[in-house]
């Protein structure tokens, strides 16, 4: 299980990394969606689980990256989200036990600031767990309703989905 979040959470964030690096390059701008699912463990076809079937999550899968060997440096969600959403050991930000909630340190940012000005529409739907309390800056929408698809026409998108 642990395992599973760590690669999931580092999945995500090397690819968000890869696709930063392609726009700085390439001058375009990817959509980005981070899709948070929660105690599965590695329950899906594309990781090659006989019984379940997740021919949607295959398909999304085929399509962008998977890592198959990933460690974490905590044993729970919410201080890995902080990890991610910081790029910050949670142990050097104050977010490496699960319930705390404080503030992040003035010189660290969430990574969706400087998506944000960089032109992209970033939205966390509902679950906004991140073992801090994540400054307005950090987000257009952070609500139940929050979606991509409330931007701007063309302009690009980062969007969490939580389940």
């Amino acid at each position: 299980m642990l395992r599973f979040s760590a690669f999931a959470s580092l999945l995500l964030s090397g690819w968000l990394f890869a696709q930063l690096s392609a726009v700085a390059t390439e001058n375009s701008q990817p959509n980005i969606l981070w899709l948070s699912c929660e105690d599965i463990s590695p329950h899906l076809g594309c990781y090659g689980s006989p019984d379940a079937r997740t021919p949607t999550l295959d398909r999304l899968a085929a399509q962008g990256v998977r890592y198959l060997n990933v460690f974490t440096t905590t044993p729970v969600c919410a201080t890995n989200r902080s990890s991610i959403i910081t790029g910050m050991y949670p142990t050097s930000i104050g977010t490496q036990f699960m319930r705390c909630s404080g503030s992040l340190p003035p010189q660290v940012r969430c990574f969706t600031e400087y998506l944000r000005e960089a032109g992209y529409y970033c939205t966390n739907n509902s679950k906004e767990d991140y073992n801090f309390s994540a400054p307005k800056s950090a987000w257009d929408d952070s609500s139940r309703q929050a979606h991509w698809r409330n931007r701007r026409p063309g302009q690009p998108f980062f969007a969490v989905f939580n389940y």
